[in-house]
């Protein structure tokens, strides 16, 4: 629409591409005319879908079963566009639809109520004006129920690994979708799962084995599991037995007097802690020595890392009786005297 301003301009507004075109002015009186010559070019400008600047964008969407989900399909351009929406089964709906179950608003957002499983599919967008087009295409997972991620041992944990015997730490989670599990090593390394080195092994279950541990693997190990819904961590200490040292012991053969106590020590460390273990003459076990005839006494630390035992041999030294306080061989006393 255009209409004059005075007698020199002419004024448009709301251009359109049926704008374009030569514009002729013509100036005349009765001394004669002149003309001058204006050509109009409208520059569209193509659909913009939420502000991505492609013309066909793929994004993933989940929701839940029995849920509400909208999905946005903002279009700008010049002219402003007309959005569509292709439904799975190839029905196109054109903003603004109003239905039972699906809804497209006018600014092109697309509502389905009540999320069945069958509405699992892809969900076209199609923005288009005189300058092109653009689509968004989404892609609609329909979950059962979505659940942050949980691990079935909620607790920090420390664990003592046997020198050299492969060790698993154990890090199951459950959630919904199924959390993606990454570890991190003392070292700040981080590992998702599947990754598998000489040295460690990420499996898809949580599961982190180590291989050959020693002293250099051992330290904080954090464990990470991530989905839609939330993010959870837990820190595992990964300890290296050592095989226990007996550092207090008897060098010498003991010796003992018949009928009387006697104290064996033997102290140790390790990791874990040793059990200590004394074996008597004759093979039998007690948790502690009980001294009552001689022989070879063999005491035993032992822990997950392996076992040591030292020998202690006990003498038992008997001497005969010996009457300490002897009366006089003469002993005189009066008749009806108690001495």
């Amino acid at each position: 629409m255009g209409h004059l301003i005075g007698t020199s301009s002419l004024t448009t507004e709301h251009f359109k591409l049926l704008d374009a075109g030569e514009y002729m002015c013509v100036a005349r009186n009765p001394g004669g005319d002149d003309t001058k010559l204006y050509k109009l070019d409208v520059v569209a400008k193509p659909p913009v879908i939420n502000g991505l600047y492609a013309n066909k964008t793929i994004m993933k969407v989940m929701a839940v079963r029995h849920s509400k989900k909208q999905i946005d399909c903002r279009a700008e351009g010049t002219p402003p566009p007309q959005i569509m929406w292709i439904m799975p089964d190839n029905i196109f709906l054109t903003a603004p639809y109003y239905g039972s179950r699906i809804v497209v608003h006018k600014n092109g957002t697309l509502e389905i109520r009540n999320i069945r499983p069958s509405d699992t599919a892809d969900f076209v967008c199609v923005a288009r004006n005189n300058g092109g087009e653009s689509m968004l295409v989404v892609q609609l997972e329909v979950l059962e129920m979505l659940r942050r991620p949980m691990f079935k041992n909620p607790f920090n944990e420390k664990i003592i690994a046997k020198p050299g015997k492969t060790t698993t730490l154990n890090c199951s989670v459950d959630g919904n979708p199924p959390p993606d599990i990454s570890w991190m090593l003392p070292n700040g390394t981080w590992f998702s799962s599947g990754i598998k080195t000489s040295q460690f092994l990420t499996g898809s279950n949580g599961i982190l084995t180590i291989y050959s541990p020693d002293g250099d693997k051992a330290g904080k190990y954090r464990c990470a599991a991530r989905n839609k819904v939330g993010y959870i961590e837990k820190l595992i200490i990964l300890e290296v037995g050592q095989k226990p040292n007996i550092l207090t012991y008897p060098t010498r053969p003991v010796t003992g007097v018949s009928g009387e106590s006697l104290s064996l020590h033997c102290l140790s460390d390790g990791n874990p802690k040793p059990t200590i273990a004394w074996t008597l003459p004759g093979g039998h076990v007690l948790d502690r020595p009980q001294i009552n005839r001689k022989g070879n006494y063999v005491c035993k630390a032992h822990n997950n890392a392996g076992d040591s035992s030292v020998t202690v041999s006990v003498i038992i030294v008997a001497y005969p009786p010996r009457i300490m306080n002897r009366p006089p061989q003469t002993i005189h006393t009066i008749i009806g005297s108690l001495n």
